[in-house]
This record gives C-alpha cells, structure tokens and sequence, in this order.
C-alpha cells in the first residue's frame, strides 16, 4: 500500500482519551501531522471509562489498523490491549497520563510529541513490534487486562482515594497517591484481609496484595519505583503483600523498592512469582484496581499471564536483522 506519492504506508489507528492528564488538542494535531503521512485511517475519542475497548475492536475490525495508537495513560493502553490481544495488530502507547508506566517501561521519551515524533519514525523504518506478556484479572466474573499491576486491597483504596479527587491527582500527581496510600494503610486492620494461592499452592494469609506484570511497578518522577522486580521473569506475574496490618509493611516496602530492593528480605514482606495464577478471596470483600483505575470490591480473583499481546516500541524488531 502507498501513498500518492509512492511512500509505503500503514494502515494505523490513533485512539484518544480527552480526560487523560496530558491529553490537548494540540497533542491530537501533532499525532495527525506526523502520523497521517504513514497510512492513518482514523481518529477515535473515548468518552467513559471502558469505551477504549469498543473502539479497539473497531479500529482493526473496520478500519484494518496494523498499529493502535494510543494517546492517554496506562488505563486506556491496558483496556486497548485486551481487544488487540491474539489479533496480529500491535499497540503502541504514547505517554498522556499521568504517569505513563507503560509507555514509559516500553522505552518511550515521557514527553508525548517527541515520543509520537520517535513512533513515527519507528514506522516509517519498518520496526516490527515486538511481543509482550501483561495480565488478566477475573474478579468475581469481571475480567480486566493489565499491563502494569494490579492490587487488592492497600493500593486499591489508594486508588479510589485519588480518583475521588482527580484534581489533587492532576496537580500533584505522585504525592497525593504517596499520601493515599499512607491513609490506606493506617487504615488497615491488623492481621489482613485477603487469602491468597500462589500456582495452587497452600493458601495463606495477606493484609494487601500488588501484581506485577513487568517492571518497574512505577515511577516517581524520573525514578523507577521497583517494588517487584521479579516481574516478567520468564512471562511469570510477581507479586508482593504486606505480612502484617498497619504502616509498617507498606512502608517497609515502599522504602525498600526506593533503596535497593532490601525490602525483599524484611519479615513484614512476602513474595515470589507465579508461572500459572494467583487466587485471591476475601470474606468481607475487598477494593481491587488495575493499572491505577479502581474496579471496585470483590470477595474472588484470580490473577493470571496473559501471553499474545504486540507493542511498537523504540528499537524494537529491526526488518533488517531478520
């Protein structure tokens, strides 16, 4: 396929969320301008949270898009890649988020022209994308696709803390979720509240649960915040909980993940990696979120990989090696 003026194209889709932190029209005009001599075929414009599954779906069921671009932050690029997962279509995430882990984990500048700058170079040199395995959460029959991390309990209602006040969230960003979770956790009943089964194993006791598909969990501005660096290993999901109720766990966490991992050998942390699932139950119920987007309160999930999703990413499959 060319263009008139005999330049390859392909075929690509670009998918906006105008609620996302750093999402502009601005931003949407730099996309059109540099992407749409390559082969773009539409815009689409999320309007509720969920929506960016549908117009997923339709991106490559309707308009053929080999690449999926996405301007928003992690919650679109993971409601995105359930609908590209298996169909040979490849996601590419441009950081509009707030944080932008994803994007950012995949190599991409922070800045969003300059990344779509780079993506569109990456295109026009024939970078094939490269395959990638994230994670799926079924909770109490509502299936979710991460590819970040996911959490039960302490992160999660840190999570709807910060949603409740999404101005708090797009002025002070990483601090207010900092804060959020230090409430959430003096909040936290001592001895927990989450039953977990690694892999089939025995069943055992958390006061909070984090899954982690790749690494790092986060960023704190240019800093990765590292709290699972088993994650990924080998298409495995790590995982990590607080052994105790209270502060103390997650602060132990949080400080360790900051200096060097020591975190991993305090008693008050428990840890490992999981090749098939993670079982998680709760008697009274407990707040669940994936990639920084609250799914509400559920007594039942399993945690697994989810294999056969493509990302574009810079330097990624290079024609020319193959």
């Amino acid at each position: 396929m060319t263009d008139p003026r005999g330049a390859a194209t392909h075929p690509i889709v670009i998918l906006v969320n105008p609620a996302s932190t750093a999402a502009h029209p601005g931003l949407v005009d730099h996309a059109e301008r540099v992407l749409g001599p390559l082969g773009l075929r539409a815009v689409l414009t999320t309007e509720a949270r969920g929506h960016a599954a549908e117009l997923a779906r339709g991106a490559v069921e309707t308009h053929g898009a080999l690449t999926l671009v996405t301007i928003g932050g992690d919650g679109t690029a993971a409601e995105a890649a359930g609908a590209l997962i298996g169909t040979g279509s490849a996601l590419a995430p441009m950081p509009a988020g707030s944080t932008n882990v994803f994007a950012r984990t995949l190599g991409w500048q922070r800045d969003c022209e300059m990344a779509l700058d780079d993506l569109a170079g990456e295109i026009a040199r024939g970078t094939r994308p490269d395959r990638v395995t994230v994670g799926h959460v079924s909770a109490d029959g509502d299936d979710h696709i991460f590819v970040v991390n996911a959490g039960a309990g302490i992160d999660a209602e840190a999570v709807e803390a910060v949603e409740r006040h999404p101005d708090m969230k797009r002025h002070i960003g990483q601090a207010w979720f900092a804060g959020a979770t230090a409430m959430a956790a003096l909040r936290a009943r001592k001895g927990g509240g989450v039953i977990v089964s690694i892999d089939g194993g025995a069943p055992f006791q958390l006061a909070s649960l984090s899954v982690a598909c790749s690494r790092p969990f986060a960023f704190f501005g240019d800093r990765p915040f590292d709290l699972i660096p088993e994650a990924g290993e080998d298409g495995a999901l790590g995982w990590l909980g607080s052994a105790t109720g209270g502060v103390i766990g997650p602060a132990v966490a949080v400080v360790g993940a900051l200096t060097g991992a020591w975190h991993l050998d305090s008693s008050t942390v428990a840890h490992g990696v999981a090749h098939e699932r993670i079982t998680m139950e709760s008697h009274e119920g407990v707040a669940l979120q994936a990639d920084g987007e609250p799914l509400g309160r559920f007594h039942h999930a399993v945690f697994t990989p989810a294999a056969g999703l493509l990302v574009m990413r810079p330097g990624g499959s290079d024609p020319a090696r193959d």
